[in-house]
């Protein structure tokens, strides 16, 4: 099946490698109102929820284009609204750094910690401001890789992890945080994450909860659905599962929000097309629209933490 002429495939299972499956929902492309449904599955044998088919590796190039806004760099975003910016995204990783550290205990400067999917490095910023930890990025965009070492003096390889080829054992923590839904073969990288984790070091993950009361709520216009970008929803048994499968022991996981994103599903339900590129009035009317939520807000949690170690 294609959708707006690209070309697309088939897959089985991300996890176990079951052809048969179930369908789940229809997710449509609402951040750039491309035209066509994406089809999200649920294993007949493991219960995985993945997308097939879907874009080919080649073809989901062209559903990340450098005016999605996750990747507008602080310099390209209107003046007075950069300190803003700075201070949201900063605050969100010290917020993930703290449920980290609950785990783990204190993060050291010494350590060697790795972002894979790292965007445009606000984690590994974070870690070195707040724990003098100079961490290293990989992600497939080569222009974050440059954006990070002329601007920020951090190094991000350009690429895929298992493309890099970092030593057995090289890293203490690998952090994966907003990345694995959308990563082809998840099983496979989170075996290779295991590779280059020492003995009893850490991996770290936040994904979307498809369990949760907004996933419920929303349905297909969920924002986490995000087709065809997200290929994988993780339940919290499924994750567990595949963490098993790949050395992994998970040693805690929980549920938690992030301040107005619901807003952006709110946006989706009313028709609301093309948020991939918010403009800074869509980024305040989805602030708007997220107040009524404050209230109930430990009742939205639209996320999940997961922390896991190498055995």
């Amino acid at each position: 099946m294609n959708v707006d002429d690209e070309q697309q495939e088939d897959v089985p299972c991300p996890m176990c490698g079951e052809h048969a499956s179930k369908l789940v929902l229809y997710g449509r492309d609402r951040l750039f109102a491309r035209p066509g449904k994406y089809r999200i599955v649920s294993c007949s044998t493991c219960d995985l929820r993945y997308l097939s088919p879907r874009p080919t590796f080649e073809a989901l190039g062209a559903h990340y284009p450098s005016s999605y806004f996750i990747y507008r760099t602080p310099e390209e975003l209107p003046p007075f609204t950069r300190p803003m910016a700075r201070k949201f995204a900063f605050l969100r990783w010290r917020d993930s750094l703290t449920r980290l550290e609950r785990i783990t205990g204190r993060l050291q400067p010494s350590m060697n910690v790795l972002d894979v999917g790292c965007g445009l490095n606000d984690y590994l910023v974070a870690l070195k401001e707040l724990r003098g930890v100079q961490g290293i990025g990989v992600d497939f965009k080569p222009e974050l890789a440059t954006y990070a070492r002329d601007r920020l003096q951090m190094t991000v390889y350009p690429g895929t992890l298992e493309g890099v080829g970092f030593a057995d054992g090289e890293f203490d923590l690998v952090a994966m945080n907003e990345y694995l839904e959308h990563e082809p073969n998840p099983r496979a990288v989170l075996s290779e994450a295991r590779r280059v984790t020492a003995p009893g070091g850490y991996l770290t993950i936040e994904v979307p909860c498809v369990e949760s009361l907004p996933a419920r709520m929303f349905g297909s216009r969920w924002s986490q659905v995000d087709a065809p970008r997200h290929l994988i929803h993780f339940t919290g048994g499924t994750l567990t599962e595949m963490l098993r499968r790949t050395g992994w022991e998970l040693v805690h996981t929980e549920t938690f929000g992030i301040p107005y994103v619901i807003g952006f599903s709110v946006l989706q339900a009313l028709g609301f097309k093309r948020l991939g590129r918010l403009t800074v009035w869509q980024r305040a009317l989805a602030m708007l629209v997220s107040l009524p939520f404050i209230l109930v807000f430990p009742f939205v949690n639209e996320f999940r933490f997961a922390v896991a170690r190498a055995v």
